[in-house]
């Protein structure tokens, strides 16, 4: 129990005697005490107290002799005073029974005397001349010397801003501030010649037009700053721009852009619009596996994520992954439930469907095939296919009913030939044989005639634009029932499909900027001729300002009022003086641009008269081997007839079985039994009122298969 004692009673010394060397040092090294310090023998300092005083109206300082003690009052006292006896309450007579007491344990000798034992002489752990061995330590300089150094002044040369650099200011306030396109654009165009601001105006130029919608002219200029510029940091600039602005440009710049974006090795990996118009890029050229790079990068809560899921669904599909595909279709249909006039929505549901009907999950198609929205291209060809389910599962009154549907005069002017099969065969699996024929007979009546039209149109039309010219015709009156020897709903047919829509909406976009850059330069002309009355009016203006002057003097107010006049008036002329100079500078870039324009329209003009040639092809054969399958429709009707007669005459009964149906809810499904009004949003939902009355299971050789 020694040792620990004497340790605490050390350790105030140690510090004690470290305060004191430092004090020690500090004034060893401080030189003369300062003004008020005195040092003691102790090497202690000590300072003078002084007090102000007023003395005869004067305020003197005083030197203190005696520190007047501080007063902290006294302690406070407490004093005890006598406590008056405890009152209990009187006893209620409780009898207390004595408890049993229990032995208390045995005692347990400790054996103490180990614990009392000294295990070691205690040690020194200091002397009182350590605190001499302290090592002196030299005070930190608390601010460091200035270096002065004499200057030198010498003349330099500045060089002033030049017309152009004012010029190309102007413009960029036009551009960011003011937001006026048009003089930006037209200060631009001007200072694109100039060598040393040719970079930046390019840039800046591409910027505006993006601006005003002319969006090949931004891709164009972009593109040129990337090839022109000597500076990697307007390479990359402008590529970034590129692929910041890709919603704003066409698929098929990716592949311009691409390869920019590889080579300055701009990140584009949160850029989700970049990374899906990529996937529809290489999806379109077959790149599977640069596809599958770029949706890596679409995340579960991005905007695009429905498109992802349509493109991964198609990549699985055509790297033989099937039910990944599937997987893939449901959660786009999932996803977007909340919009199920999407058209995204109705080509997932179209997909899907045909999916399913390849794996024989019939009854699964048939209900995917529903979700196709009516307003879609595809509706008409999901009904027809919808019915083909129906078929294979032996359903023949759905899929009669279906198809009778599209054979009214609701849909006159649509182009569905194989609607006709469909139902032909549904009558001829239910034994109705009469209706079978009927049916028959309308189609041939229809069609049959079309078949030499387009036999025709097609020997006579080699060139492809000649198919395009068609469509444009048509599409200029599209009251006309033929045009150019083709009828209206083949025309219709031709025109909405897929390969061919996409291409003429980027046509359309090219003939939108068309008018956009022509529609520029009447702004300008417009823009001069308000300009022009705003001078007038600020003239107006400051010459009633100036009559207010008198010889006197000029008044405040009327002061402001004239240099208000003055400003407005010279801020006028100047932007009357750029509107007119950009009409002249922008005249060849327009001249340029138009013609860059007109030159890819003609280019895709090609492209889409191509696709209007190999989809007239599509159609002409399919209308072709559906007037073929007539006569084998025939022959089976009337072979069938006939067996079904002598069945009769025999005394036969016709199968009771019942048969499986595919149809939507009981309240929704239709049965027809009248040619009267169909309602739109019934389509689909009809069913034939006519029974099966076959004698035995019979269906149409290769169907059942």
């Amino acid at each position: 129990m020694y040792r620990p004692y004497k340790l605490l009673l050390v350790a105030p010394l140690l510090c004690t005697s470290v305060a004191f060397a430092d004090s020690a040092l500090s004034v060893k090294n401080a030189g003369k005490p300062a003004k008020g310090m005195q040092m003691k023998s102790s090497k202690v300092p000590t300072y003078q107290m002084y007090e102000k005083k007023k003395v005869k109206g004067k305020v003197q300082t005083v030197k203190v002799n005696d520190i007047p003690r501080l007063n902290i009052g006294t302690e406070r006292e407490v004093q005890a005073v006598a406590v008056t006896p405890l009152r209990l309450p009187a006893s209620q007579g409780v009898q207390i029974k004595e408890i049993r007491r229990r032995n208390s344990p045995a005692v347990v000798n400790v054996n103490i005397k180990e614990f009392l034992s000294v295990v070691g002489k205690a040690k020194t752990i200091t002397s009182p001349n350590a605190f001499d061995k302290i090592p002196e330590i030299k005070s930190v300089n608390l601010a460091i010397d200035a270096k002065t150094k004499e200057a030198q002044p010498s003349l330099q040369k500045i060089e002033d801003l030049q017309p152009n650099d004012y010029k190309l200011l102007q413009a960029l306030i036009f551009l960011e501030i003011q937001g006026n396109n048009e003089l930006a654009l037209g200060l631009f165009a001007e200072l694109i010649n100039d060598p040393k601001h040719k970079i930046e105006a390019l840039y800046q130029f591409a910027l505006t037009a993006k601006n005003m919608g002319l969006n090949s002219e931004f891709r164009e200029y972009m593109v040129k700053v990337t090839k022109e510029a000597k500076s990697k940091d307007w390479q990359v600039r402008a590529t970034e721009a590129l692929a910041k602005n890709i919603k704003a440009l066409e698929i098929t710049d990716i592949e311009i852009i691409d390869p920019l974006v590889a080579k300055h090795e701009v990140d584009v990996s949160k850029n989700e619009d970049y990374q899906i118009t990529r996937a529809k890029y290489y999806s379109d050229k077959g790149q599977l596996g640069q596809v599958e790079e770029a949706l890596m990068m679409i995340s579960e809560k991005s905007p695009r994520y429905p498109e992802a899921l349509m493109l991964s669904a198609l990549l699985s599909y055509r790297t033989g992954k099937v039910d990944e595909a599937i997987v893939h279709l449901e959660a786009l249909m999932k996803a977007t439930e909340g919009d199920k006039s999407l058209p995204l929505r109705s080509i997932g549901a179209m997909t899907l469907a045909r999916i399913q009907f390849q794996k024989s999950d019939y009854k699964g198609a048939f209900q995917t095939y529903l979700l196709v929205d009516k307003s879609n291209a595809l509706w008409l060809q999901a009904r027809v296919e919808s019915a083909w389910t129906q078929i294979l599962s032996e359903d023949y009154e759905g899929a009669a009913g279906n198809m009778f549907s599209l054979h009214t005069d609701f849909f006159k002017n649509a182009f569905a030939p194989e609607s006709y099969v469909v139902r032909t065969v549904g009558y001829l699996n239910l034994c109705q044989y009469g209706d079978g024929a009927q049916v028959l007979n309308e189609m041939k009546k229809r069609y049959a005639p079309w078949k030499g039209k387009l036999d025709t149109y097609r020997k006579q039309t080699k060139q492809p634009v000649a198919y395009y010219e068609t469509v444009k015709n048509w599409l200029k009156n599209s009251d006309l029932k033929e045009v150019d020897g083709l009828p209206r709903s083949f025309i219709v047919e031709l025109a909405r499909h897929p390969s061919f829509v996409s291409i003429q909406k980027q046509i359309n976009a090219y003939e939108d900027e068309t008018n956009r850059y022509n529609k520029i330069a009447m702004s300008l002309v417009t823009m001069e001729r308000e300009l022009i009355a705003k001078q007038s009016a600020a003239n107006q203006d400051l010459a009633k300002a100036k009559a207010k002057v008198t010889k006197d003097k000029v008044s405040d107010e009327v002061a402001r009022q004239i240099t208000q006049a003055e400003r407005k008036l010279l801020s006028y002329r100047i932007q009357y003086h750029i509107a007119k100079k950009a009409r002249t500078s922008i005249k060849k870039l327009r001249t340029d641009g138009l013609a860059r324009i007109e030159k890819e329209k003609g280019a895709l003009r090609v492209v889409a008269a191509k696709s209007l040639q190999s989809r007239f092809g599509d159609l002409l054969a399919s209308l072709n081997k559906v007037l073929d399958q007539n006569d084998v429709l025939q022959y089976e009707l009337y072979a069938g007839a006939g067996e079904h007669i002598r069945y009769q005459m025999a005394g036969g009964d016709i199968n009771p079985k019942d048969r499986p149906e595919l149809k939507v809810e009981k309240d929704k499904s239709l049965n027809w039994k009248f040619k009267g009004e169909i309602w739109e949003d019934e389509v689909g939902h009809y069913r034939s009122s006519l029974k099966n009355v076959c004698a035995q299971e019979s269906s149409v050789a290769g169907l059942a298969e």
